[in-house]
């Protein structure tokens, strides 16, 4: 058998002991999970995909459209935080009211509830910022937005304890961040547009500045310019656009005034500014229906006099606005004459024989009129395609799938939990069952126990049911010679004998043997493994006294089924020479083992006595009578009385009750005998009541073990 399947064993040994700890552990960590998982809030999570679409899109401009931005990851990635950003949230939040809703809104915290429960606090909701902010920290913790892959697709998910809800929260934040985006955009153009629109009435008063200072070097040089053959006409063509000029500043004046008269309705002024007899007529039908109204009492008649009155009043109104569109035209017929008169000038002053002075100069002023027009045309142009492009713009987004409710909550996954949830219970069971075999419970091998405690191991010796209370399992060794049991204690007899002859060495010739059997807590079987040890070197021909030294609770006459009148107890507190140690001898008919047997309990420390001169006498006397001498001891852990007593032993067996006794109390006993003892006297361990070695052994070698009737 190669070392791996030990090990199998050795781990499906440890499985099959501790299966019972391991479906508890199972069934309990199971059993809390379904109950919480079945207690928690359902919570539904719905998603929706937005397509970005990173390719320009100026309907302006047709060839645009065939323009891509190319595959720009991190344009990507920006409009993943874009879209979670607190702008989105903040407006999504506006516009679903979430600072009242039951779910996402503000709410009195556990502190709060704890304090007002108690009456130590009157909390009160947040309000302003602070309720923002908190339906903020709710909502963003409910919203989820990834990018699919390294595709152009973003889901947006939102989580909530309604399918609607959650439908509703991942679209309005699809939205949300689209019109943001488009938002954005417009802005953008609009912020561009003001810019433009600031620089175009700087680029208007350098055309009006050119231009004026061109008519000003004209104004000042045009007597010298005229005088050059072929220029005298100029001088005529400059008066005449200085009589347009007042002609047309008196006319703008004019129609000024008819504008502020007719606003205001006063029809004389009106009348008299214009000086027209058409209105001058009207006014005096006006003036004549005035007082004639003035004259009536309420009747019919006086109603028809206000409804001519007010036709009238629309027909001076209506002849002033021509007369006034009339004065417009004459203002703008003037001002494209002298427009016309100035060209000219120019024209026929750049085509004169002037100085080469003066003509750089109308060159250089000429030059700077034709800049600054040009600016101006490109501003303009510019700004009136901003201005078409604010109501053009298309978002770069778009919702490729809108959310939809969900069928089944997204949290708690039951079965998913639950699958998890039975492996690792299985984990932990299993865990907590190789904890308890090798740290905190018994010992389950003789590895196992050899490792920990670093003492031989005698021989493992297995359970065995009583037949009644009245029989002794030791009956086992006399009656069934060949059993399992009596096997185990023979071997273990066989390992104590081995451990004896480095005792002999030091001791002394003659002498018999001194045993001693402890363990470490009550009921391990130490009496019972005493006794049948005591009656296996009786049967194998050895003298054998087996002292009941277990003063507080003896218990070897319980077994043998006899009643002493006087026992060890008796013996060594007793200052009676009546009772000798012939008094306190009995004897064991089945195998012939003579023992000193208890016959009360003590109700007072027994250290002393087992560590004062009479014991001590009592042992020597006895190695000089029998070959073997078996002293039953109490446990170590409850009863300090074993530790005196191993200091008298040759041999120490510790009995320790398979995966019973703890590692730690053992190896604590261990310890304090190996203090105790003699530096020559040897310990030996007795693995006992180990459940499958009986049976083990019986199916192995079935052919060489026998129970008698």
């Amino acid at each position: 058998m190669d070392e791996t399947d030990l090990d199998l064993r050795k781990i499906f040994g440890v499985l099959h002991r501790q299966m019972r700890l391991i479906i508890i552990t199972f069934l309990i960590v199971v059993g809390i999970v379904t109950v919480v998982a079945f207690a928690l809030t359902p919570s539904y999570t719905s998603s929706a995909l937005v397509l970005v679409d990173p390719r320009s899109k100026n309907l302006l401009d047709p060839q645009a459209e065939l323009t891509s931005a190319g595959a720009d990851s991190a344009r990507i990635d920006s409009e993943v935080e874009l879209a979670r950003s607190d702008s989105v949230l903040i407006r999504v939040t506006e516009e679903e009211d979430l600072v009242s809703d039951d779910e996402f809104g503000v709410s009195l915290g556990t502190t709060a509830r704890l304090f007002a429960l108690l009456r130590l606090a009157q909390p009160a909701l947040p309000t302003g910022i602070d309720a923002l902010n908190e339906t903020l920290s709710n909502l963003r913790g409910a919203i989820s937005v990834q990018r699919r892959g390294l595709t152009y697709l973003i889901s947006i998910s939102a989580r909530s304890e309604s399918p609607e809800k959650a439908a509703n929260l991942a679209n309005a934040v699809a939205n949300a961040y689209i019109n943001e985006q488009l938002a954005s955009k417009v802005n953008s153009i609009l912020a561009s547009r003001n810019i433009l629109q600031a620089r175009i009435a700087q680029a208007r008063q350098a055309i009006v500045a050119s231009e004026e200072t061109y008519d000003t070097f004209i104004d000042e040089n045009i007597a010298n310019i005229a005088q050059n053959p072929g220029n005298a006409g100029l001088a005529s063509m400059q008066a005449r656009i200085g009589q347009l000029e007042q002609a047309r500043t008196r006319t703008a004046a004019l129609a000024t005034d008819v504008e502020t008269s007719l606003a205001s309705e006063d029809w004389n002024t009106l009348v008299a500014s214009l000086q027209s007899d058409a209105l001058e007529t009207l006014n005096q039908q006006r003036e004549d229906l005035t007082r004639s109204i003035a004259g009536e009492t309420d009747n019919p008649a006086q109603i028809d006099l206000r409804n001519e009155l007010a036709q009238i009043e629309d027909r001076l109104r209506q002849q002033a606005t021509a007369e006034i569109s009339n004065l417009r035209g004459t203002v703008q017929a003037s001002q494209g004459e002298e427009e016309a008169l100035r060209q000219t000038i120019r024209q026929e002053i750049l085509s004169s024989e002037l100085s080469t002075d003066v003509l750089a100069r109308l060159y250089e002023l000429q030059q700077n009129a034709e800049l600054a027009r040009s600016q101006y045309q490109t501003l303009l142009s510019r700004s009136q395609d901003l201005e078409a492009q604010v109501d053009l713009q298309l978002a770069d987004s778009r919702i490729a799938s809108p959310a939809l409710p969900p069928q089944s909550p997204a949290f708690p996954n039951k079965s998913l939990i639950l699958a998890l949830a039975g492996i690792l219970a299985a984990a932990l069971g299993v865990a907590l069952a190789f904890l308890y075999e090798n740290l905190i419970g018994g010992f389950a091998s003789e590895e196992q126990m050899e490792s920990v405690l670093r003492v031989p191991v005698a021989s493992v010796i297995p359970r065995e049911k009583q037949k009644s209370e009245k029989d002794s399992l030791s009956d086992l060794v006399v009656h069934s010679p060949l059993s399992v049991f009596a096997e185990s204690v023979r071997r273990a007899r066989a390992s104590i004998e081995q451990a004896l002859r480095i005792t002999r060495q030091v001791k002394e010739e003659g002498r018999g043997n001194v045993i001693m059997v402890t363990s470490t807590e009550p009921n391990e079987g130490k009496t019972t493994f005493a006794l049948s040890l005591a009656r296996t070197c009786a049967l194998a021909g050895q003298s054998v006294l087996l002292i009941d030294c277990d003063l507080r609770k003896p218990s070897v006459h319980r077994q043998l089924n006899l009643a002493p009148s006087h026992g060890l107890l008796e013996f060594l507190t007793s200052s009676d020479t009546d009772i000798t140690i012939q008094s306190v001898l009995s004897r064991d008919e089945q195998s012939g083992v003579t023992a000193i047997l208890g016959a009360r309990r003590s109700d007072l420390p027994t250290d002393q006595l087992l560590s004062g001169a009479a014991f001590l006498r009592l042992i020597n006397s006895a190695r000089r009578s029998f070959d073997t001498v078996i002293l039953d001891t109490p446990p170590i852990g409850p009863v300090v009385d074993g530790l005196y007593i191993s200091a008298e032993a040759d041999v120490i067996a510790f009995i320790t009750r398979w995966s019973h006794t703890s590692q730690q109390e053992a190896l604590r006993s261990i310890t304090s005998l190996a203090a105790a003892k003699r530096p020559e006297a040897q310990i030996v361990t007795i693995l006992n009541q180990q459940a499958q070695v009986g049976r083990s052994y019986q199916r192995r070698y079935s052919g060489y073990y026998s129970y008698s009737s």
